[in-house]
């Protein structure tokens, strides 16, 4: 059976689709699949399924669930019995765990940058330094929030 969204679930799914293109970059396209996903009554919900409720190509929807698949943010899920591919949102703390991996990239590229540094580059030493203690100062904290949260939540 097709969902039908009222108004205010379509101004979320819109909303969604603005705040992921300026907070990530992400095509629009890809926050309203994300949308999509978090505000369905059901598990999952079929490529079919998701080209007609955000109004867009199989092509457009592939992309955007391998992109959405990449960043943590949603998964692909298998039927027994069914060919079809089917998706579902992630965890609630795949945002933070998206989070996480996107600063150890930049820990890595702080690192990197260093290396190709001489003695004589010390400013530029010292800037990608103290990026890289920040990232992993906010790695540490962010896995401090994460088990307390998990805790928190075992508690409810």
């Amino acid at each position: 059976m097709q969902e039908q969204w009222n108004t205010n679930k379509l101004n979320f799914i819109e909303e969604m689709a603005r705040s992921c293109e300026q907070a990530f970059g992400l095509p629009r396209m890809g926050g309203r699949i994300w949308a999509v996903l978090l505000i369905t009554e059901k598990d999952q919900l079929s490529a079919d399924e998701l080209m007609v409720l955000v109004n867009a190509s199989r092509g457009s929807v592939s992309t955007m669930v391998r992109v959405l698949e990449s960043i943590g943010l949603v998964k692909r899920v298998k039927l027994r019995g069914d060919r079809k591919h089917y998706y579902s949102a992630m965890e609630p703390d795949a945002l933070i765990h998206a989070e996480l991996n996107s600063i150890k990239m930049f820990v890595r590229l702080m690192e990197m940058g260093s290396r190709t540094l001489t003695r004589e580059d010390r400013r530029a030493k010292q800037r990608l330094e103290e990026i890289r203690t920040l990232m992993e100062f906010f790695i540490t904290e962010y896995k401090s929030l994460l088990e307390r949260w998990h805790k928190q939540k075992a508690k409810q």
